[in-house]
């Protein structure tokens, strides 16, 4: 005699999600800075160079003489004849004096008197390396004064913006589940 036996297959139900992420977008507009440069001041002061150039020397040599620097120079020359005179008056005298050297005095005289007055002239004083001319010059600094305004600075600033897009899960079925009954060893088959 057969027993009959109960056999069961079950399959599994098989669930499907459908899924959409969640979006978020971050957008970060731009800041602005706003700066300002303020120029700076720039000042430079510069006193005059003194530049002194004394040539009276130069046109003394020349013979071009100022009234003052003429009347010195007659003066000091009339005073330089003046010595010379006499030193010769007194040379003069001692060598007439002297009669009883055998020299003819007063005739040598007049010679040396008669060439002196052919060998005369003008002798102008010798020229210095600089020729006369005193060039001095005085430089004075520049006086820089910078000043500096700054910059000023006023920023706009923007928060990001943010859109969420929230994500979904759906859900749906692939396969349902099922149970399936069979008796194995009757006659009789049923389902259930």
């Amino acid at each position: 005699m057969q027993i009959p036996q109960i056999r069961m297959e079950s399959t599994f139900a098989k669930l499907g999600l459908s899924i959409n992420k969640p979006v978020i977008n971050i957008k970060q507009p731009m800041a602005e800075m706003n700066l300002r440069q303020k120029a700076a001041t720039l000042n430079i002061e510069q006193a005059r160079t003194e530049l002194r150039i004394d040539s009276s020397q130069a046109r003394a040599n020349i013979g071009l003489m100022t009234p003052m620097q003429f009347s010195d120079s007659n003066t000091s020359y009339g005073r330089q004849q003046w010595l010379q005179a006499i030193a010769e008056k007194v040379q003069e005298g001692d060598r007439l004096m002297k009669i009883y050297s055998r020299e003819n005095a007063i005739a040598n005289i007049g010679r040396e008197k008669g060439q002196r007055v052919l060998e005369g002239g003008y002798n102008p004083p010798v020229p210095s390396l600089d020729e006369g001319v005193d060039v001095s010059i005085e430089v004075k600094p520049a006086i820089i004064n910078v000043i500096r305004n700054g910059m000023s600075m006023d920023p706009v600033l923007r928060p990001p913006e943010f859109t969420y897009t929230p994500g979904k899960v759906e859900p749906y079925m692939i396969e349902y589940n099922s149970l399936k009954i069979d008796v194995i060893g009757s006659q009789l088959d049923r389902k259930m």
